[in-house]
């Protein structure tokens, strides 16, 4: 992304969800849209150019909103989620306009995480590559497993982050992580039937908190953790999947 580059980014509003003969179709309503640059690998926010056309009045207060979100994230005015969820989804955009087919996508995007909040652009490919793309859920969720990796940086410092919050920034991908936390339980039920203690450490949703280290561990194609973590929080992971996990 060294050349300067444009895309548009989306926050909050309502998401609404109609399964059709054609699968799940998803459509958005009262979002704000900010404008990604990135200009020589450096990100910025800009306000999007404004319609000539409709209601002026709405449109300018729109543009308002815009204009004064991207101003906040070009001063670090917003909190770290937000900062991650917006270069995460300016990113996932840009890598899907550069790839040849989504299916191809491993080959040209490749992302390390730490497990903190920059783990929300698996969640944010994930959700392009169902609503956007139109791929199966098996099929997407192999891509964004192919596309990052996991590296946990020594003892883990990170905080669960509310659902909620998530949910504020794109709604679809508070949903998402809560389909990966039940895919997950379902597995660790069917491993280890009735130990709800086991399962419960090892879930990506905890009293509707997500765990973003436990997502990246259950999503990531491999998995660099020290052997504490092995044996802790990524004990059962680690039981089902050994290949997954690099010890470091």
């Amino acid at each position: 992304m060294g050349r300067k580059r444009k895309t548009t980014v989306y926050f909050g509003g309502e998401a609404h969800e109609l399964w059709t003969e054609h699968g799940l179709k998803v459509s958005y309503a009262g979002r704000t849209a900010v404008v990604a640059a990135f200009d020589a690998g450096a990100l910025r926010a800009e306000a999007p150019e404004p319609e000539r056309a409709g209601d002026v009045k709405a449109g300018y207060n729109e543009l308002a909103r815009s204009l004064e979100l991207a101003l906040r994230l070009n001063a670090g005015a917003v909190s770290p989620l937000s900062g991650a969820y917006f270069a995460a989804a300016a990113r996932v955009q840009l890598a899907l306009e550069d790839a040849a087919g989504w299916r191809s996508l491993p080959e040209t995007f490749r992302r390390e995480i730490c497990g903190g909040v920059e783990s929300i652009e698996l969640v944010e490919l994930l959700r392009c590559l169902l609503d956007e793309k139109g791929a199966g859920w098996d099929e997407a969720a192999a891509v964004v497993s192919a596309c990052f990796t996991l590296r946990v940086p020594g003892r883990r410092t990170d905080a669960p982050v509310p659902l909620a919050a998530v949910s504020a920034l794109q709604m679809r991908d508070a949903k998402l992580i809560g389909v990966l936390n039940e895919k997950l339980c379902s597995r660790l039920w069917e491993a280890w039937p009735g130990d709800w203690l086991r399962i419960g450490e090892s879930a990506i949703v905890r009293d509707d908190e997500a765990d973003f280290a436990m997502l990246g561990a259950a999503l990531c194609s491999r998995v660099y953790c020290t052997k504490e973590e092995l044996a802790g929080p990524f004990r059962a992971l680690y039981t089902l999947e050994p290949a997954r996990f690099v010890e470091i």
